[in-house]
């Protein structure tokens, strides 16, 4: 991933969640459709080459067409979200008292094991 996650727009955001929802590449008219928009198809390939520039998609030739697939799991880059918010707070323990204390006690549960040393890796 690029050395820091980059900001996402609200389509930006939205084609790269269909991209992480997707097994397989794909190309910019298969994206279009998933959008469930009425929105041209050079915008959907603008958002693409964007996400490209950004390090977040690779293009692939598949047959004679363009495909997209995500260079980064949904996880890496919600993480790397995190990690930034986290370090541009004035505070990092008032930021992380307040981030544990919104969170639910089913993630609570997950952040405890993981601390401990018994979640493995995801």
């Amino acid at each position: 991933m690029a050395e820091h996650a980059p900001t996402l727009g609200p389509l930006e955001r939205e084609v790269m969640e269909i991209l992480w929802d997707c097994p397989e590449e794909m190309c910019t008219r298969d994206v279009l459709e998933r959008t469930g928009q009425s929105l041209a198809y050079t915008t959907i390939a603008t958002v693409l080459t964007n996400l490209h520039r950004k390090g977040l998609v690779e293009k692939v030739l598949v047959g004679r067409v363009w495909a997209y697939r995500p260079l980064v799991a949904r996880s890496e880059y919600t993480a790397e979200v995190m990690a930034r918010a986290l370090a541009s707070s004035g505070n990092r323990s008032d930021s992380l008292l307040h981030f544990v204390g919104s969170i639910p006690e089913e993630d609570l549960a997950v952040l405890r094991t993981l601390l401990d040393g018994d979640g493995g890796a995801r």
